[in-house]
């Protein structure tokens, strides 16, 4: 039996003892899927497939935006193969959680029922039990024994190891007197989308003190996260977040604390949980106002990209008639709700243009386009350039702005 084919029955053994999707890769054309009756839509979306298979490390995992997780294991020969896991979830996967992944997967309304279906067949599992398989499948098919804190070390997102050595050494440089300060940066940074700015801060447990002393260090440390969390979990909200995805990614970035034990990997595990809030709010920032109506109304529209959606349709949801509803945004936002409709329809069509290989025709029809070329004029009028150029050459485009806003 040759080594393709022993990494197969491993990933067939898997799945049909823990229901959990198993994919054998050479590179990043799919060699074998488990269960293999699944069809492609239900196959882990190229970027999170990408993430994994340019990730150095032997054993990587990843979250969504809205929180459910992948995870990898490459053997060390031959070169190019690996082993991707998931996606599982901590808890039976809801109906926000398929509301994204309709987005993740470009999932057409014919294909939704058997979609849901097949996930609602993984069994819930939580990150320890889930790296823990990970560990077993890297012992099996690398001979290496890794321990859980390995993986949560090496994994700690776009935190580079020698910055987490530094942030552990340099534990003590806040003091009180500007605590309150750093902590307003912070919040500030995440309330603006700067990702920028926080790399370049230094983050310690010495950021936010926490009310109540704890007995130990690391219960201090874990006390700590859990406070930034909250103060970063209402900025994402307040600077127009989701609010169910902003306490899915708090939830997960709590519970993946308690479960830790390394310092180091907490300190990383909290400057990562603060760059994906900000990312979050750079992702998603809304059009500036605090008018509480107008906020529902955009909020709606960005949650509903893949629906045909209207402006009655808006008017409605926040409770007022089309032709008043429409008069008063227009007053307000300096541009019309139509526009705006449009444009969140257009920004994710360059999500799915960068991150997925769909075809034009799919795209369109997924984010509700009466046609492709209705898709293609529209994005061309937005930003000057066709879907096409854009998917080439991603840089190309400006900030994709309303013609009001420019």
């Amino acid at each position: 039996m040759n080594r393709t084919d022993d990494l197969k029955n491993l990933c067939q053994l898997f799945y049909q003892d823990t229901n959990i999707p198993f994919y054998l890769y050479q590179n990043t054309e799919l060699l074998s899927a488990f269960p293999d009756t699944q069809p492609a839509c239900v196959y882990p979306p190229a970027r999170y497939r990408d993430a994994l298979f340019e990730n150095a490390e032997t054993i990587s995992y990843l979250f969504t935006d809205y929180g459910i997780l992948y995870a990898s294991v490459h053997p060390s020969t031959p070169p190019g193969l690996w082993i991707l896991a998931g996606p599982v979830n901590h808890i039976p996967f809801t109906d926000s959680d398929f509301h994204h992944m309709y987005a993740d997967y470009i999932v057409v309304q014919e294909d939704r029922a058997f979609f849901q279906g097949f996930f609602q067949f993984i069994p819930p599992v939580s990150l320890t039990s889930f790296l823990t398989k990970m560990l077993l499948v890297n012992y099996y098919v690398n001979q290496e024994k890794l321990e859980l804190s390995d993986i949560l070390k090496n994994n700690s997102g776009k935190i580079s190891a020698q910055h987490v050595e530094k942030t552990y050494e340099q534990k003590e440089t806040f003091t009180h007197n500007n605590s309150y300060e750093v902590e307003s940066l912070i919040l500030h940074y995440i309330e603006t989308g700067n990702m920028d700015g926080l790399k370049n801060m230094t983050f310690t447990d010495a950021v936010i003190q926490a009310g109540v002393v704890a007995p130990t260090q690391l219960r201090q440390i874990k006390n700590t996260h859990i406070a930034i969390t909250t103060l970063a979990t209402r900025s994402a909200i307040k600077s127009g977040v989701d609010t169910d995805t902003a306490f899915q990614i708090s939830d997960l970035y709590i519970r993946t604390a308690e479960q830790t034990n390394d310092p180091a990997a907490l300190n990383a595990l909290s400057f990562q949980m603060l760059l994906d809030f900000a990312g979050k709010v750079q992702e998603r920032f809304l059009p500036g106002t605090s008018d509480e109506l107008l906020l529902r109304a955009l909020r709606f529209v960005q949650q509903n990209t893949n629906s045909p959606i209207t402006v009655r349709d808006v008017a409605e949801y926040v409770g007022f008639s089309r032709s008043y509803f429409s008069t008063y945004f227009k007053e307000q936002m300096g541009f019309s709700l139509s526009a705006y409709i449009l444009r969140c329809k257009l920004e994710e069509s360059k999500q799915l243009l960068q991150f997925t290989d769909k075809p034009l025709s799919v795209i369109s029809n997924y984010l509700c386009f009466s046609s492709q070329s209705h898709f293609q004029t529209a994005f061309k009028k937005q930003y000057g350039i066709t879907p096409l150029q854009y998917r080439k050459n991603p840089s190309l485009h400006g900030k994709g702005l309303l013609p009001e806003e420019r």
